[in-house]
């Protein structure tokens, strides 16, 4: 009778389920992000993919940790030897992350934008990865002078609190850049992203509060990926809105505002361009349809992209239209 009993899952096999569901929204937001940046044409998105790699190699690498040394019981002796390889991966991968958004912080939109404020956040990510190849000095090294002159508990302290500064300036960047003039799939991703970022440390918190009160019942399951969840979600959210057309926003067939006409000084024959290139029309159609020269039209669609800011027609017809 009770061989014949329902196996319910355990407590292991539950974590590493919730590990394989945010893993797989993972690889969604990776396909979204190639989508938007096809569409968008915008530096953050190609450099978001690189960001949204590690993130996913990271994940990966611990619930594979995890299946081996909990699930499967597979490591045995070599369970030391097993934790150093994959703590360097780990720190290798962290790294990475570190590095990506000190790369995207480097965007001139986040640059001219927010001064002091995109400085101090770009420094924090170089103290962060500095951080990082210390530990990662002090585990692989005999001795390291860094961890033999400060206890182990002020060092994870330290650890804590420079990541929690990192990831909350770096949100913080996200959210003050000036997203006025860009397409609302993109001001979404930006600030959900930033909005994302700032929620890891009442998440880390809170999970400090938990871990005492349960004893680390659902190690190595963490709360902090619940963050990664929300930028998974922003991510899928704002690749939709890309490919959607907005029923409250002016069509790309309506004429352009006399606003947007003054705001990029746009002249009658440019506006008239805006039209032709809304129909989908090319090049030779719009140089027949106006009775001028392919290489006119071309001199116009280039002056169009300089005043708005655009690298596509996409682009160009989101913005002004937007």
């Amino acid at each position: 009778m009770a061989n014949s009993m329902i196996q319910f899952p355990t407590v292991k096999h539950i974590v590493l389920f919730t590990y394989i569901i945010i893993f797989s929204t993972g690889f969604g937001a990776l396909a979204a992000l190639m989508v938007l940046s096809i569409r968008l044409k915008q530096p953050f998105t190609r450099r978001m993919l690189l960001v949204q790699g590690l993130f996913i190699s990271s994940l990966a690498l611990v619930a594979i940790y995890y299946y081996l040394m909990q699930v499967m019981g597979l490591v045995g002796p070599r369970q030391q030897q097993v934790e150093t390889v994959f703590g360097t991966i780990g720190t290798l991968l962290n790294i990475g992350l570190y590095l990506g958004m000190w790369w995207i912080l480097g965007l001139r939109e986040f640059r001219r934008a927010i001064g002091k404020l995109n400085l101090g956040a770009r420094i924090s990510c170089l103290v962060s990865v500095g951080i990082m190849v210390s530990g990662l000095a002090g585990s692989l090294l005999p001795t390291s002078f860094l961890h033999a002159m400060t206890p182990t508990s002020l060092w994870q302290i330290f650890v804590y609190l420079t990541v929690a500064v990192t990831l909350s300036l770096f949100g913080l960047n996200l959210l003050k850049a000036d997203m006025q003039q860009h397409h609302h799939a993109y001001r979404l991703l930006v600030q959900g992203i930033g909005y994302c970022t700032l929620a890891f440390v009442p998440l880390s918190l809170l999970e400090l509060f938990l871990n005492r009160a349960t004893q680390n019942f659902l190690h190595p399951l963490s709360l902090e990926y619940l963050f990664y969840l929300g930028i998974n979600i922003v991510v899928l959210v704002a690749s939709i809105q890309s490919l959607a057309k907005n029923p409250n926003s002016a069509t790309a067939f309506e004429p352009v505002s006399d606003t947007t006409l003054s705001r990029f000084s746009l002249t009658p024959r440019e506006k008239e361009m805006t039209a032709l290139i809304a129909q989908g029309l090319s090049n030779k159609e719009i140089a027949g349809h106006l009775g001028i020269s392919e290489a006119t039209v071309r001199t116009h669609i280039y002056n169009l992209f300089q005043k708005v800011g655009a690298q596509s027609r996409i682009e160009l017809l989101n913005l002004l239209h937007d």
